[in-house]
């Protein structure tokens, strides 16, 4: 957490000392309050890096990308979440996003205003997503003695309000404008407006079993085709080699620096491979060569001990920035690869793809395309994902072999089979954001096969509540949030 601020703090000052001038009347050794410029990338990475940090190894592991040491068989207790719960999100990050719409209001940066808003509607919707109902209007309430709890539904519509909001802030003139100092979109005002779009799209398509109007509120944005439209506009966050302070991806550092919790998954492995799926070797390094050694998901045996440490196989250069898998092996280290310089992706425009064609099969909303055209469309975007890593990129004749492959399938496919391989290939492509394969795996049901070893936990549904809170309720693992009917 610690290191996390001080790169932000360096990215701010930097930022500081190109694009703006100081005011002689204000003494900048000793400012009254935080900057918005300090604030807002410090609420951006102490939002995210959780996200893909903890959260992503717990949710990866429910739905088996890979196995894990500490959270597998839905092994999460109250006192696991602690750390996020109240030092990255609420006293965290989430904080420093508040303070950012609070100063900003005060001093018309509504640009800012805008980018902060649009950033606490995505962390928030993500909380509702893991615990269903949270603090939110008292959350930053420091007079209250007890903060309220509001129901996972109520904080949505709140949140599907809040983007309107900040997309009218970012069309404000503002007495001043992130550059540098926004992580993710360097200040591109035009593309926070779609990523709010899109973010809408999503949770629409989230609430689609419980909202009868879910239907014409998704087919009223794909008409505009207002949300993110190219990988260019993608809502991802870029991490870097610097390992002091500390800023590789955390992926990299589980696997290929401390190299102790992660396994691959059999489960995975075999869905790629039994596609024959050309990402294979980006998506996973094998320490020995030419040889995959993963596990079987819920098997607990020899688990906690590490004599696989020098064989198995973990992340590779998607999503982890690591090695790609060239056939030549070797046992992973911080040197490897892109040495972590790794990034996050949180949507993109191929999810956004493969969301619209889930509306089509699942709504009969009229999409972009024909469902047929949306699910190429989709698997060609992913794999441009890959591509543009820029390391040993895919011919287009093996993208279109495995393209051709997928079409053959899902023409013979009925209209169960086809929403069945529009999900299995977004599983796919979001390998590395456990978070949003465990939101579709629990409203769709699919990956449909998942294969557990030995079944000794409760199914995660949900995250419990942290020890630390006393919530009106202590909902069970097992018990669902609002939208997964």
């Amino acid at each position: 957490m610690k290191h996390y601020r001080k790169i932000s703090i360096i990215i701010f000052m930097t930022a500081l000392l190109w694009s703006c001038s100081l005011d002689i009347n204000v003494d900048p050794n000793n400012p009254v309050t935080a900057d918005v410029r300090e604030l807002l990338p410090s609420g951006q990475l102490t939002v995210i890096e959780p996200m893909a940090n903890l959260i992503n190894a717990i949710t990866s592991a429910a739905v088996q990308t890979r196995v894990s040491t500490r959270y597998e068989n839905y092994n999460v207790d109250r006192t696991t979440i602690n750390g996020i719960w109240i030092n990255q999100f609420y006293s965290g990050g989430l904080k420093d996003l508040e303070d950012v719409i609070v100063t900003g209001t005060q001093n018309e940066s509504w640009h800012y205003v805008g980018v902060a808003k649009l950033m606490k509607a995505y962390a928030f919707s993500i909380m509702v997503d893991l615990w269903n109902d949270i603090p939110y209007e008292d959350a930053f309430n420091s007079e209250l003695a007890e903060i309220g709890y509001e129901s996972g539904a109520n904080i949505y519509s709140k949140l599907l309000a809040l983007i309107d909001e900040a997309i009218l802030d970012l069309d404000k003139t503002s007495f001043t404008s992130p550059g540098a100092d926004d992580l993710i979109y360097n200040g591109n005002l035009e593309m926070w407006k779609r990523m709010g779009r899109t973010l809408q799209l999503k949770m629409y398509n989230q609430t689609r079993l419980v909202d009868t109007g879910a239907k014409a509120k998704i087919q009223a944005l794909i008409t505009a085709q207002n949300t993110i439209q190219s990988s260019a506009q993608d809502f991802q966050i870029s991490f870097n080699s610097s390992a002091s302070p500390e800023n590789r991806i955390p992926l990299f550092v589980n696997d290929y620096i401390t190299r102790l919790d992660n396994r691959i998954s059999l489960y995975f492995y075999n869905t790629l491979s039994g596609n024959n799926d050309p990402r294979i070797p980006y998506y996973i390094y094998n320490q020995q060569p030419g040889v995959f050694e993963g596990r079987i998901s819920g098997d607990p045996t020899n688990l906690a001990t590490f004599e696989d440490q020098d064989t198995r196989s973990f992340h590779g250069l998607y999503p982890a920035g690591g090695k790609f898998d060239d056939g030549s092996g070797g046992v992973t280290n911080g040197d490897m690869g892109e040495k972590g310089a790794g990034k996050y992706r949180m949507m993109t425009n191929a999810m956004r793809i493969f969301i619209e064609a889930e509306a089509v099969a699942s709504l009969g909303v009229t999409g972009s395309a024909s469902l047929d055209a949306l699910f190429e469309q989709g698997i060609r975007e992913s794999m441009k994902k890959v591509n543009e890593l820029g390391v040993s990129p895919m011919s287009q004749g093996t993208i279109d072999t495995y393209v051709n492959n997928r079409m053959a399938e899902f023409t013979a496919a009925d209209n169960t089979g086809k929403l069945r391989l529009v999900m299995m290939e977004k599983y796919v492509l979001q390998f590395g954001n456990g978070m949003e394969q465990y939101n579709d795996w629990r409203r769709t049901g699919y990956p449909d096969n998942l294969d557990l070893g030995f079944i000794t936990g409760v199914t995660l549904n949900r995250f419990p509540y942290p020890s630390s809170e006393k919530p009106p309720t202590t909902p069970i693992n097992s018990e669902f949030v609002f939208w997964d009917n």
